[in-house]
């Protein structure tokens, strides 16, 4: 059903002849203001008109892998969430030998620990205590090369990185782990996380460094000797997220001397780049995404409950297609569209603490393979489109994303764009390679919070 902003003589005549649109749209349920788009409304031969229910398929793909390597956030933990099911992250890295040091036959060990700055990231329920389990690694970490084409992560990928390590990526660790620690998290801290390590290992490093053996006295050396550490948690309700670039092992020594005894340091950094990654890991087995495939075809809300999901990490994502352009562009002239808005509401009550909907998300150009290609750019312009959402604090039940693609669909309609494309909706690049967050929105088949593509445009008289 059309509406008519602007109610000339020939109104009725002129809707008429539009009731050709009806095919193409459903019901209307809302209207806005067209001069939010930016409208100037005057009086004259021609009318403004504009439509909220162009059809828009919704549906959920998971891409095949999602790099994690060198993003410079440890990510421990894990939560279970109603929508998803269960999510897990295992954060892997090695450990180099820091600044210079010596000891002396005066020099006596004292305690050895691992320090984790916060960054302040979380996702789940922090109130519950985490178990964090510390692994050796047996095996060196190993960057993985990839073929020209795994999954949804061809060249032609946003994502696609010729060597690096990925969601999916796994380095075999000692079958016991070196300790265990039980701790709340508080990721609103500045402070750091204190792991204390078995006294055993810092004894080892203080004897080897006390009798200059090889194994520290060169990085090559010491990560053959030293491979690295894969923290889990075992127990908990939420992700947390750490300082790589800040993280360390310190050992902690005293020298004493006739005027008494002092207290010393070594830190022993984590490696950050290409070998520190997170294995990011969900079960949707008992969930709406029981039967998503990694790099397989997409999930349409109408089997998923009406909603589709996208969360960072897993590589979920959701995608949106526009079936009937092809008609729509027979009745609509693309010169005369003055401004096409996508918006996106979040199913109702799915916002908020313990689990968040992202603060902003993006759009990807995709093509059938649900291939993310690019982030959708803002019109006329180099710098990409992000939409914040804008929140119904009250009763999370008309929180919503808006993006202006007008651009985009007037180039769908011209056939300048590939017409086999759609888009993928999901966090900005940044943070989907880096976080666990999820949004859940509504398919076409919801009876709210659905995707909706609205189209002003004018009517000559």
């Amino acid at each position: 059903m059309l509406y008519n902003l602007m109610i000339p003589t020939k109104t009725l005549r002129q809707l008429k002849r539009l009731c050709l649109l009806g095919t193409l749209l459903l019901p209307l349920v809302s209207c806005d203001d067209p001069n939010e788009m930016g409208l100037e409304l005057e009086d004259g031969p021609m009318s403004v008109f504009y439509t909220d229910t162009v059809t828009v398929h919704v549906s959920t793909v998971q891409l095949d892998s999602v790099v994690t390597s060198g993003m410079g956030t440890i990510l421990v933990g894990n939560y279970s969430d109603p929508l998803v099911s269960k999510t897990a992250t295992h954060a892997y890295f090695q450990v180099g030998l820091g600044n210079s040091w010596a000891l002396d036959e005066e020099s006596v060990f004292e305690s050895v620990e691992l320090v984790l700055p916060y960054t302040g990231y979380s996702y789940g329920d922090t109130t519950q205590a985490i178990q964090l389990d510390v692994h050796r690694l047996v095996n060196s970490i190993q960057e993985t090369t990839l073929p020209p084409y795994v999954g949804t992560e061809t060249a032609g990928s946003y994502f696609y990185t010729t060597s690096g390590l990925y969601n999916t990526s796994k380095t075999a660790v000692a079958s016991q782990p070196l300790t265990s620690y039980t701790f709340t998290p508080r990721p609103g801290s500045l402070d750091s996380l204190f792991i204390p390590l078995p006294d055993a290992l810092g004894e080892e490093w203080f004897s080897l460094q006390q009798q200059s053996n090889n194994s520290l006295q060169s990085t090559e050396a010491f990560l053959d000797y030293f491979r690295g550490l894969r923290l889990s948690a075992s127990t908990g309700g939420a992700v947390v997220g750490f300082n790589a670039a800040g993280a360390v092992i310190r050992l902690q020594y005293r020298v004493s001397s006739t005027e008494g005894s002092t207290g010393y340091y070594q830190d022993f950094p984590l490696i950050t780049g290409s070998t520190q990654y997170n294995h990011i890991a969900a079960d949707f087995s008992s969930s709406y995404l029981s039967g998503i495939e990694r790099g397989g075809d997409p999930v349409a809300s109408t089997a998923t409950g009406n909603m589709s999901f996208a969360q960072s990490g897993t590589g979920l994502m959701v995608r949106l297609d526009f079936p009937y352009l092809n008609d729509l562009k027979e009745i609509l002239v693309p010169a005369l569209i003055n401004g096409v808005q996508l918006e996106v509401q979040p199913v109702a009550n799915t916002i908020k603490y313990p689990f968040a909907a992202p603060a902003t998300v993006s759009l990807y150009e995709t093509d059938l393979n649900s291939k993310p290609l690019s982030l959708l750019l803002q019109d006329y312009s180099e710098e990409v489109q992000t939409a914040a959402l804008k929140a119904d604090d009250e009763y999370s039940l008309n929180s919503k994303y808006s993006f202006n693609i007008t651009h985009y669909l007037i180039g769908r309609l011209n056939a300048t764009q590939p017409q086999d494309r759609a888009l993928l909706l999901g966090a900005p690049a940044a943070e989907f390679v880096q976080a666990v967050n999820r949004l859940a929105v509504g398919g076409q088949g919801a009876a709210a919070n659905k995707v909706k593509l609205r189209i002003y445009y004018t009517k000559l008289n």
